[in-house]
Parts: C-alpha cells; structure tokens; sequence
C-alpha cells in the first residue's frame, strides 16, 4: 500500500469548546488505513490534550509565551519537515495565522484553514488587527473548509475570498453516540418531568451570545397558559445570577430549571420533547442542534450562522430571526399544544440527520479535500 498521508492539525487551544471538540472527533474517526494524524497546540493547555493522547496521537506543544512571540511558527516549521507533513489544517485565528506560516515555509503540499464560526454580526470578529491578520493568513492557505453555506458567504462578503477558494463540509454528528434509547423515560422522571408534560431543553453556555433572556421573555408570553411547559437550562457561565433573577421576576421558578453543567447530554435530550437554541451571534452550525435531531427532537431556533442549514423551518421544526420574541413565543406555542406536530418533526429530525448530518459524511469529505488537494498540487 502507498505511503499513509501525513496532516497534522494546529489548533488554537485545548479547551472544551464546539470547534476543539470536533477536531478532537475528526482526527478520532480519520481512516488510520491511509490517514496518520498530528496535532499540534498554539494556544493554552487543557482537558482536550489528554483525549488527544489517549488515541494515540502525537501531541506539540507550540504555544506562545508572549503576544508576539514569533517562536511557534520556526518550531512549527521544523516539526512539520521532520514528519514530512502532507496537509496542514489550521483551526481558530491564531492557528491560522502561524500554522499557515509555518506550513508555507515548511512547503507542505496542503494547506487548509477550518472556518467554525459565523462573522455576521460578531463584533469579535470585526476588530481590524484580526481582520488584517486574517487576510495575511489566506495568502499561505490553499483552501478553507466552511462548517455552513452561510460562512462560506459570509467569507466571500466580508473577508473577499474567492468562491472557489472555500468547501463547506457541514458539521457532522455521532448518530450512534446521539440517538433514540431506552433510557429517556428513566431519565424524564429523574428530571421531575412527568409523563404529561411537555419538556424543554436549551442547551448552551450561560452567555449573552447565547439569547437565554430572550427565551425567558418569549416563554413568560405563554407559560400561564401552558403549566405543562417545563423548561430545562443545561450549561452555566457568567449569565446565570442575571438569568435566575430573571426568571424569578417572570414568575417562571416552577416551570423553568437551572441544571448547570451536565454530562449526561445525550440522555437528557431523549427525555425532553424538544430543543431550543436563541443564540443571537457566533454560531457557525450548532453542533448540540444537530445532537438534538439525531435524538429525534424538533428544533426550535434563532437564524444564526448555518442553523437553518439542518432545521428545515416547518419540516423538523421551527426557524425565527434572532431576538424577535413574539416569533419565538409563537414557535413554542405552536409545539407546546400540538402533540402530533411534535411527533411527525420528530421523526424529521433524525431523518434529516442520517442523510445530510452524519459524522461520517463529515469525516469522508475531509478525507476526500485531502486527497483532492494533494492530487491538484501534484499535476
């Protein structure tokens, strides 16, 4: 058998979030037949590291010691010629600033930049000096693989990328890990749900870009008339005192519960009825929505990002632009009080997600942008 391709991923930081997380998943699910994985660190240490290692993945550590610290890419460069690097992913800013660097000068043959998030109305994004140094970025990096259709043209508005520049290979999810099982009923009575309520879950960090306020305000509308509404919040962060008093104020402390953070997601999905994401910015595509389809739940949820790109509005579930309240208040109202809506959403979901969703559609289409790419800079 030919020689195995050889990508090593740099990705800015080894926290918990959405783009580590699936990064972490890519390189797990990568056909180790004819792939061999890198990953290399250019931001701060964390939990991920561990997981990384634990499947056998050789693991740098190239992160900086200062703002402008230049060290990383010379460090970066030097590794990806002794392992004779194939393709270079970059995932977050920063790694696409010194892996592209790095890589270029290291002539590896494939250079990718992974865009996760939204730049439509992020004002983080917006700020000159990423934006400048974005743009340096692209002029080492062969192509950007974009999670959604909306950051693909986002990059092309915004950023001025050439369309032929960008491939949007959308997030997929674990349709095994994520799926109907036998414990929802188990689980909804540990929850304090009981069999005639209709149980409702967002879960999401407890931040502003996330809408929870405006969750609260569009379910107080309708919360009087519907005591069998039951909400759920899964997540905590710097919002959670201000949402708390919130909810108090709106009279919602016996329908509406604060959990905090959980590890038991896939569960608590397949005991709820369904899903709501009010995110207002940041999103790229949800990956938890996706995680709530595959558990065959219908979603309701702001249009940010690609969102919309896997909740067909009226098919699986139920799409409102964000901060509009009385249209969210309507989409739960209509879910709340229509049992066979839910049901026939239901079923949906998860067939939405095994065609167009799965993780392994995902981790295909990376292989084959590899593959692709290699064989372009061969001719």
């Amino acid at each position: 058998m030919a020689d195995k391709v050889r990508v090593m991923q740099i990705v800015d930081g080894f926290r918990m979030g959405g783009a580590e997380n699936k990064l972490w998943e890519l390189v797990e699910h990568l056909d180790p037949e004819k792939f061999e994985s890198f990953v290399a660190n250019v931001g701060p240490s964390g939990p991920l590291e561990d997981r990384f290692k634990a499947i056998d993945v050789p693991v740098f550590d190239c992160s900086r010691k200062h703002r402008f610290d230049v060290a990383p890419i010379f460090k970066l460069k030097k590794i990806m010629q002794q392992h004779k690097i194939d393709v270079v992913q970059n995932t977050l800013f920063w790694a696409d600033m010194v892996g592209s660097m790095a890589a270029r000068l290291a002539k590896v043959p494939a250079i990718i930049s992974w865009e996760t998030v939204t730049h439509e109305g992020n004002p983080y994004h917006a700020e000159l000096q990423r934006r400048f140094g974005y743009q340096i970025a692209m002029k080492f990096t062969d192509c950007v693989a974009a999670v959604s259709h909306e950051i693909k043209q986002s990059l092309q508005t915004r950023r001025n990328l050439p369309a032929e520049m960008i491939e949007v290979i959308h997030y997929g999810v674990d349709l095994q890990k994520f799926s109907p099982d036998d414990t929802s009923a188990v689980k909804r009575e540990e929850l304090g749900f009981s069999p005639d309520d209709v149980a409702i879950v967002i879960v999401a960090r407890l931040e502003k870009v996330k809408g929870h306020r405006y969750f609260i305000e569009a379910f107080s509308k309708i919360a009087a008339r519907y005591p069998q509404a039951r909400v759920i919040f899964v997540g905590d962060g710097a919002e959670r005192n201000m949402l708390e008093n919130l909810a108090h104020k709106a009279g919602l402390n016996g329908q509406l519960q604060f959990l905090g953070i959980r590890h038991d997601v896939p569960h608590i999905l397949n005991a709820v009825d369904f899903f709501v994401l009010p995110s207002i910015a940041g999103e790229g595509l949800p990956n938890v929505v996706l995680e709530a389809m595959a558990c065959r739940k219908p979603v309701v949820a702001a249009d940010v990002g690609g969102t919309a790109e896997a909740v067909a509005d009226g098919k699986n579930g139920f799409i409102f632009p964000p901060k509009d309240v009385d249209k969210m208040a309507a989409a739960l109202e209509k879910l709340i009080s229509d049992r066979s809506l839910l049901q026939e959403f239901s079923a949906k979901s998860r067939q939405i997600a095994e065609t167009d969703f799965s993780l392994a559609k995902e981790v295909n289409a990376f292989q084959q942008l590899y593959l692709k790419l290699l064989a372009q800079k061969k001719k």
